[in-house]
This record gives C-alpha cells, structure tokens and sequence, in this order.
C-alpha cells in the first residue's frame, strides 16, 4: 500500500457510521488510498492507534479520527510520536475540540480539506494529566482538564440515558446542562490547595478547577476563554465560594466567556499545576473520566500534529 489514510471509527456512534459512509463514497470517487478500522469498546481506539503507528506508520498520510471528543481523547493517548498528522471528522456530542480549534467547516468542505495533500499541518500543544496516588494514571488531552464538580457532571453524563438520546437530533451538549442542574444543589464544595509553577495558593469551598488547553468544554462551555493550543501554557479556571444559585448564574456567562471577572472566579496561568484535595475529586479530561485527586497537570508543547 502507497502511502495513505488510516480512518479510525466510532462504531457505536449512529452519526459516525453516517459521516463515514460519506466518506467512503470521496474516497471512491477520488481513488484515494486508505484503510479503516472500527472501534469495538471503550479504550479500543487508543490501542487502533498505537497499532497504526507502529506497523503502519510510514504508511500513514494521515490519522482521520470520526466520532466525538472521547474518541480524539483515546487516539491521542495511543500516539507517542508527533510526525503523523492527525484529522477530526467530529460526531460526538460535544465537540469541543472542533469548536476551540475553530474548525467549524461544513463536513464536506472538512473531508476535501483533509484529504487534500496540501492542506498544511500544524502542530499544537497537549496537555499531560499524572496521578501517583491511589488508582494512579498518566493521560494526555487536546482540549480541558476538570476537577471537582464538572468531573462529577462528566461522570453522571456519560452514564445516562438521555446523553445518547439527545445526541440523536443533534442536541448532545444539552446533556451536560441537564446532568449540571440535577447535580448542582446536591454537590459539596470543598477545600483546594493548587501549586502553579511553584506558587501555591489556597482555596476554601472549591467547585471546580479546569485546566484548558482550549477554551470549551462540556459542549460549548467557554470555560478558559484565552487558551490557545500554541503558547506553550493552560489556563486555569477556579470557580469558589459560591452558593448554588450563584454558580447557575454564573453558569450562563461561562457559555459566553464572560466569567472571568465575576466574583468567586480566579484566573491563572502555569505551565505546571499540582491539586490536592482534602477529599478525592473526580477528574475529567476531554469529556472523559480519568480518576481523582490529587492530581499534577502540565504542558506538552508542539506535542500534536494536526491537519484540517
């Protein structure tokens, strides 16, 4: 096989047997040399791309990942070298890579682009997640980094019933609004010690803490609206002493980005964040649940390459 695509799949996500029908039908049509690969079950993609770089890499034009943010977050972790460019055909229910990356094309347009082999690449930052402690983990991430109450949501989100449901009419980030208000009188706050680069800081009834890459999360949250994939540093969002009622209003200006300079928000920015907590804090990351506090989060810059 001449050089050429290596499509990894989301096989349970009816959108991204539907985009991908799509594009075989281009690739038909354009004689384009490619091979495909479906997922089977939660983790299988990242196991697809280490598989791909290692037997098929100098083979590989290019990695096209079709389905949603958990997908990308999986195939990212499955990659140890930054020479195959990597592509996203979003389908997922997020999507927040896409949007803070500001590739919002239409899919069409997103095919033809990726497929052509003078699009430019470029390569962008990711960040690393680490945990020694107990249920210990090392994991990358291309957008945000949430501890604390949004793990929470990302946790009962990807458990329910109506994530997929709504999904269905193109209405996937609706479900983390809902998962948000049936958590939000029900979750206790607690007290944080955050190291970034070296300083430390304190802080008493701690709703969440994210760490972005890029600005989105949770399906169009603007959570870190000055994060940029190339600068070689997260944003950090710290969201404290607030009683449920002020976070929902706070909520509806995170959508926006407008929160920054509201009360109970502080604003930081690091390329080194350590987290400990005085009870375990789920951590999420890309839309997916990695573990718990206490947790250390840094910079891989140049880390990616994409093309788009």
């Amino acid at each position: 096989m001449k050089k050429g695509y290596f499509f990894i799949i989301n096989s349970k996500s009816k959108k991204a047997r539907k985009i991908w029908n799509a594009v075989k039908e281009v690739l038909a049509a354009e004689g384009v040399p490619y091979r495909s690969f479906f997922t089977e079950d939660k983790g299988h993609a990242q196991k697809l791309a280490e598989t791909v770089q290692s037997i098929h890499g100098e083979q590989a034009e290019a990695i096209i990942i079709v389905g949603g943010d958990g997908t990308i977050h999986e195939v990212i972790n499955g990659l140890h070298k930054k020479d195959i460019p990597v592509g996203f055909l979003p389908c997922g229910s997020g999507n927040d890579v896409m949007r803070g990356l500001g590739k919002r094309k239409r899919l069409d347009r997103l095919i033809k682009s990726i497929l052509n082999t003078r699009t430019s690449v470029r390569r962008i930052d990711v960040g690393c997640l680490r945990s020694a402690g107990k249920g210990r983990f090392h994991r990358r991430f291309v957008s945000v980094a949430g501890i604390g109450f949004d793990g929470e949501v990302t946790k009962l989100t990807n458990a329910s019933w109506y994530k997929d449901w709504l999904q269905r009419f193109g209405l996937g980030s609706l479900s983390y609004t809902i998962s948000t208000l049936r958590l939000l009188f029900s979750y206790q706050p607690g007290d944080v010690m955050v190291k970034v680069d070296g300083r430390t800081y304190e802080f008493t009834s701690v709703w969440l803490i994210a760490a972005g890459n890029l600005p989105y999360y949770g399906g169009g949250m603007k959570i870190c609206p000055s994060a940029l994939p190339y600068d070689g540093k997260l944003e950090i969002c710290i969201v404290h002493n607030l009683s449920p009622v002020q976070v929902l209003f706070l909520f509806l200006t995170v959508f926006f980005g407008r929160h920054s300079n509201k009360k109970g928000v502080t604003m930081l920015t690091g390329t080194d964040l350590s987290i400990v907590s005085q009870t375990p804090l789920t951590v999420q990351a890309d839309g997916e649940v990695i573990g718990s506090t206490p947790v250390d989060c840094s910079v891989l810059p140049s880390m990616l390459t994409i093309k788009m």
